[in-house]
């Protein structure tokens, strides 16, 4: 990313007045809904734990609760309330394998948020209908 311009540009290039940007920018805000919703998901990934927690699951979907605490060196109730609460704001989403709970990465917003923060994925492992970088077989 190239951090020498901005990611997005007004449409024209038409010097505006301060007043009509600042017009502009509150006719933005009108339409933006959910700003509150969204404030309080983001809030999730300031504390540390919640953040590995999402590294993990973006880097082996499909882990145990139990593995998970482990992972990260926490108490499996410290973990599961954590678990709880991304799972309450849509980031994950828990499926019961006969007797087991397995998470995994539930909304395609957070997935794209971990890469961009850096999460990688194992080797090996790729997401549903995710595009890899996985060269074309060979012809020979």
């Amino acid at each position: 990313m190239d951090r020498s311009r901005p990611l997005h540009v007004r449409a024209s290039s038409e010097e505006v007045t301060d007043e009509a940007l600042v017009a502009e920018l509150r006719g933005v805000l009108a339409q933006a809904d959910g700003m509150e919703e969204l404030a309080a998901r983001l809030a999730l990934l300031s504390d540390p734990r919640r953040l590995r927690l999402l590294f993990c699951l973006h880097a082996h979907p499909g882990v145990r609760s139990s593995d998970l605490a482990s992972a990260l060196q926490a108490h499996e109730s410290t973990t599961s309330h954590a678990l709880a609460l991304l799972r309450d704001a849509g980031w994950v989403r828990a499926r019961r394998t006969g007797r087991e709970v397995r998470y995994e990465l539930a909304d395609g917003v957070i997935h794209d948020l971990l890469h961009s923060l850096g999460s990688a994925h194992l080797p090996g492992i790729h997401h549903p209908g995710e595009h890899t970088e996985d060269p074309p077989p060979a012809h020979g």
